[in-house]
């Protein structure tokens, strides 16, 4: 097949995936902020699904660079090299054992989930 043809389809797909994990606005000039099931639906598939995995990873490691950027001194989460390839499916793992994030924003949830599973405290 020429590389056109497959450069093609592999933007086709990672639009139809983002555009079927992440949603539309329900109407026009409505803000559209990622939540909990947002999170969960991109990083739950990103194993079966290569466009979901570098959306996910993206997604987090945005988060990850932010948060280091904006908590000013404040870490309530510590991730090493191998803590941040185990990440998406420990904020999978934690959204599903509570539901209750999944309409809450993406940001908290992403905070919450990874103090929780990546505490500073624990580490030397």
């Amino acid at each position: 097949m020429p590389s056109h043809l497959f450069s093609r389809r592999r933007l086709l797909a990672t639009f139809w995936a983002a555009a079927l994990v992440c949603g539309m606005p329900a109407q026009a000039g409505e803000p559209h902020a990622k939540n909990g099931s947002v999170i969960l639906r991109m990083c739950k598939s990103a194993d079966a699904v290569k466009a979901l995995s570098v959306m996910c990873h993206s997604y987090l490691d945005g988060y990850l660079d932010a948060a280091r950027h904006f908590e000013k001194g404040r870490v309530v989460f510590c991730l090493s090299e191998d803590d941040r390839k185990r990440a998406a499916a420990a904020v999978v793992e934690w959204i599903e054992a509570h539901p209750q994030s999944l309409d809450q924003p993406a940001a908290e949830v992403l905070q919450r989930a990874l103090a929780t599973r990546f505490p500073c405290t624990a580490r030397k």
